[in-house]
């Protein structure tokens, strides 16, 4: 044989082996074994893969592998709607919303509360007096002080009683959810000192006493 034909033999056996290893692994070496008559083939030895301990690998951190026990808990306000108890009594309901993340604590129990009662809050009969027509123009925080800036509607619809219990509503629902700050009720951008076509007086800032 040719040394020509042997150099084509050896390249051959080479790409072979190649071939076989992505195949059959480290069982190319016993396959190599098997062909004779090819001087001065030297068959490639296999290095096994290194493999890791248990302590070796690397542990996912808890937050990925328990992403529930470090989710933060979500705030909540206090919202003051109203019910009847089983005498057929008016009460003030307090229910609880879970608070966006995008917004004041304060202006989102506010917000809550112009919206009214959900639809399963109102299956469990609260209602509210505050006119659905009611916006809020804006709340502005200084220091101890926050104003409620509503629109005149807030006033309009109703009797004594009905203005009364819209105002305790808000009166209970701001002094939940702040921390000892002095509340402020605007209408229209202007502080009142009364409300509603009766002329019920209110002081402020309001307390839960506003309306004695």
């Amino acid at each position: 044989m040719s040394n020509f034909a042997k150099i084509v033999i050896i390249v051959l056996l080479i790409l072979s082996f190649f071939f076989v290893k992505e195949r059959y692994g480290e069982n190319i070496a016993e396959l190599a074994a098997k062909f004779k008559g090819v001087p001065n083939v030297e068959v490639p030895k296999i290095i096994p893969t290194e493999t890791k301990t248990p302590d070796e690998i690397v542990k996912a951190p808890t937050e990925v592998l328990n992403p529930e026990e470090n989710k933060k808990e979500a705030e909540k306000v206090d919202i003051y709607f109203l019910a009847l108890d089983a005498n057929a009594n008016g009460i003030y309901k307090k229910v609880q919303r879970e608070v966006s993340e995008d917004k004041d604590k304060f202006e989102f129990a506010i917000e809550e509360l112009l919206k009214g009662p959900n639809l399963v809050e109102k299956s469990l009969g609260a209602y509210s007096e505050i006119p659905k027509v009611t916006k809020l123009l804006g709340i502005k925080e200084s220091g101890n002080k926050i104003i409620i800036d509503l629109s005149s509607d807030f006033q309009y619809g109703g009797g004594t009683d009905s203005i009364y219990s819209r105002m305790m509503q808000l009166i209970k629902t701001s002094l939940a959810n702040t921390k000892n700050q002095k509340i402020y009720l605007y209408l229209d951008g202007k502080q009142i000192n009364e409300i509603g076509g009766e002329g019920i007086m209110i002081s402020q800032p309001l307390t839960e006493k506003s309306l004695d």
